[in-house]
């Protein structure tokens, strides 16, 4: 088991650092790579869904979160302005709601109409507005700092939770939606994702990035990182325990699902994205 989760690790940070740090094609093969996580998430949480009876209607998603990552994208391109671009986001957020409520209304069967409706939107907000935005800071900094950082602290303090749980781990919270969560894993969080936020700012004294990051910026966007991390991973626990289910699926061998490996990252990044652009970056 350990050796087939450090061997998809392995795989996953190597592809990871490449799409992160070429600067070639304006991004592009970050938003790609993004876009298909996005679409294997969807396929994931809609068979957590099935387990319920609930249906998040992949056929009508999927082209909707596609679309969405191209309006993205080209805005990046500078095609159009902000307002364009909240303009094309709410023209399809409108799109995929009416359709949804359309039908749902002609089903027949509406006991969980509206429980589908609310999951659909919830799953769309989710991977067709938040995700994008990690291709959005990409093409801001193609040098992939500004990324690298974000998904370094996310990820670490993934790791560090999950160490510090299965090596030291007593004192279980047994009121949160994940029940193997320790104390000791929550400090082991703030610990890795602490330390990889310190170590990031050392390293960027001695590698000259385009974008850098004060020593006060790397803390606020460390803490924020953090804490959004660890809501996200209960927040992707909930959905699983709501299905029954102990992983999203088995595509990543030693993982579970690409949902189980990028829960804390999906709810993490509107507010490490928000806080740059509040910040003048």
């Amino acid at each position: 088991m350990m050796w087939k989760r450090l061997s998809t690790a392995t795989l996953l940070t190597i592809g990871g650092i490449f799409v992160i740090f070429i600067r070639e094609f304006n991004g592009l093969p970050f938003f790609i790579v993004a876009l298909f996580v996005a679409l294997i998430i969807a396929f994931e949480i809609n068979g957590l869904c099935e387990k319920n009876e609930y249906n998040l209607k992949l056929w009508l998603l999927s082209p909707t979160i596609t679309l969405s990552f191209v309006s993205f994208y080209l805005y990046g391109l500078a095609t159009y302005d902000t307002g364009y671009l909240f303009i094309i986001q709410l023209f399809l957020l409108s799109i995929y709601l009416l359709t949804s409520v359309f039908l749902e209304s002609i089903k027949g069967n509406f006991e969980k109409s509206f429980e589908n409706i609310a999951m659909q939107l919830f799953v769309y907000v989710l991977l067709g507005i938040f995700c994008p935005l990690s291709g959005l800071m990409k093409m801001m900094d193609l040098s992939g700092w500004m990324v690298a950082v974000f998904l370094s602290i996310a990820f670490l303090t993934d790791t560090g939770g999950l160490l510090a749980g299965k090596l030291f781990g007593k004192h279980r919270v047994k009121f949160i939606s994940s029940p193997n969560k320790t104390i000791e894993g929550f400090i082991g969080s703030f610990i890795f994702g602490s330390t990889t936020g310190i170590f990031l700012y050392l390293i960027q004294e001695v590698i000259l990035f385009p974008v850098r990051f004060s020593f006060s910026t790397i803390v606020i966007l460390t803490i924020s990182t953090i804490v959004s991390s660890i809501i996200g991973d209960l927040g992707e626990s909930t959905i699983k325990r709501w299905a029954h289910s102990k992983d999203s699926s088995d595509l990543l061998p030693g993982h579970g699902g690409f949902f189980d490996r990028f829960d804390s990252v999906i709810f993490s990044v509107p507010v490490y994205f928000s806080i740059i652009k509040l910040l003048g970056y």
